[in-house]
């Protein structure tokens, strides 16, 4: 009896012992960190995740810049369904808050990317990527400075929506203690420095140390990190601190952290300025070793005329494809751009209606002001031009040869910079594509018109730059 009772218990033991292994057992199905560094094609798999968090710039609901401002606004109240997020429509209208912030790029949700996880993503990265045994020197250089880059710009990004942040160089162990997550915010200008010294290392200072002028695998490699739009943005954060509203900016006097220590530098320091200036020249050359340079319009299907070619000289440096303006194209969704075009472009054929153009990214009246007149000066300061009468109608004549002739529209559209007809439609413009220049009238009932309670601009005026 005793030796059966023995048995029992070691067959128990034995039991016990192998589910114990066999919960030790990592499915081959679940990835982890060790697998991610592997090799080249696993490790080249995590360099495009921390690639992933890339905010949505060209999305008009991703990008707070356009709608959440006052550059753009849309028809309201938005139908049920009708809009992939109210987020920054509300942010306008002034109902941001604390409790569940929209448009989060803190934690993430929606349309917006959690850019501490992507920063924590660059962190695992930059400390797992020696562990590649077949990814050669000058490959992993560069991608180091690839993720070293991403992580400055989500710094920045963040420092741009939350003002003082905390830095993470490196990651937080899962074992941190509640009082070790308590990480402080720093100053601006520490962050500031942190995110140009993360660049600097990025773009490295020799040959093939860093980041590469160009690119060159035009097939697989268009929107990955180049010297170019590094020292760009890198002369963008430089000239961002030089400026007033972090250059001795009272506003932010006793803006202080929980420990006392002030989180704003309110002493004007106008050595800011000449270093922003070294960055946006080094920037400059740096663009111009790598070829890009002003865009220029040339159209093989049908002659235009002068004044079309500049519109089309400013319009085009946004719309076409990988021209040589261009320094950062991003590739990562290809969607956002398309609902970018969608969303400005009305209905210009009176022949054909299509429900896919939604003509909503409305610019208002203050934006239509802002530009200046055909003498280059603000239109409320040149002498010559009929500030008092600007909102009254007037006719047009062959001489206005941005405008459809013999039209009624009012004072504001006549004698204006290249760049108001080149940015913006309204009732009285003309409006260039590849086939035809199209008369746009936008009256209530008319083709590019309100015919609906959806797919019009609200304020009569259209984002042509954007088409």
């Amino acid at each position: 009896m005793k030796n059966i009772q023995q048995l029992i218990v070691l067959l128990i033991l034995s039991m016990l012992i192998s589910c114990d292994n066999f919960l030790d057992v990592v499915p081959d199905n679940i990835a982890t960190i060790d697998n991610a560094f592997t090799d080249k094609t696993q490790a080249e798999k995590y360099l495009f995740t921390c690639y992933s968090f890339m905010p949505v710039l060209d999305h008009p609901q991703g990008n707070p810049a356009i709608y959440s401002g006052d550059e753009f606004w849309i028809f309201w109240p938005i139908p049920a369904g009708y809009s992939v997020t109210l987020d920054p429509y509300n942010i306008a209208r002034g109902f941001q808050n604390r409790a569940n912030p929209l448009l989060n790029f803190w934690d993430g949700g929606g349309v917006a990317k959690p850019l501490w996880q992507g920063i924590r993503s660059c962190n695992i990265f930059l400390e797992n990527i020696e562990k590649v045994s077949d990814l050669d020197s000058y490959m992993k250089k560069r991608w180091i400075a690839e993720v070293k880059f991403l992580k400055a710009y989500y710094h920045w990004y963040l420092l741009r929506m939350y003002g003082p942040i905390p830095i993470i160089d490196t990651n937080l162990p899962i074992s941190a203690s509640s009082n070790e997550v308590r990480v402080k915010r720093q100053p601006t200008d520490e962050v500031i420095q942190y995110i140009v010294d993360l660049i600097d290392s990025a773009v490295g200072d020799t040959l093939n140390t860093g980041l590469p002028i160009k690119i060159d695998n035009l097939a697989t490699e268009l929107g990955r990190i180049t010297q170019p739009i590094a020292l760009s943005i890198k002369a963008q954060v430089l000239t961002t601190a030089a400026s007033p509203l972090f250059n001795g900016n009272t506003d932010y006097t006793n803006f202080n952290n929980v420990d006392g220590k002030p989180l704003f530098n309110t002493t004007y320091d106008a050595s800011k300025w000449e270093i922003a200036a070294a960055a946006c020249k080094a920037a400059i050359e740096s663009c111009e070793q790598a070829g890009i340079a002003l865009y220029e319009f040339k159209n093989n299907i049908q002659v235009v005329p002068p004044r079309t070619k500049i519109e089309m000289n400013i319009r085009n440096a946004v719309c076409e494809k990988w021209n040589k303006e261009l320094i950062w194209g991003y590739i990562g969704n290809g969607n956002s751009a398309n609902f970018m075009q969608q969303w400005a472009c009305p209905n210009l054929d009176p022949n054909i209606i299509s429900l896919s153009v939604f003509a909503h990214l409305a610019p208002p009246l203050k934006m239509a002001e802002l530009f200046y007149t055909e003498n280059g000066v603000p239109i409320n300061e040149d002498k010559t031009w009929d500030y008092a009468n600007r909102f009254n109608l007037r006719t047009t004549t062959v001489a206005d040869s941005a405008l459809i002739e013999n039209y009624q529209t009012v004072g504001l559209h006549f004698k204006r910079e290249p760049r108001f007809y080149a940015d913006m439609a309204f009732d009285g413009s003309k409006w260039f594509m590849q086939n035809a220049t199209w008369d746009f009238k936008c009256k209530s009932g008319q083709n590019a018109g309100k015919k609906q309670s959806v797919l019009y601009s609200v304020t009569g005026y259209y984002a042509k730059k954007l088409v």
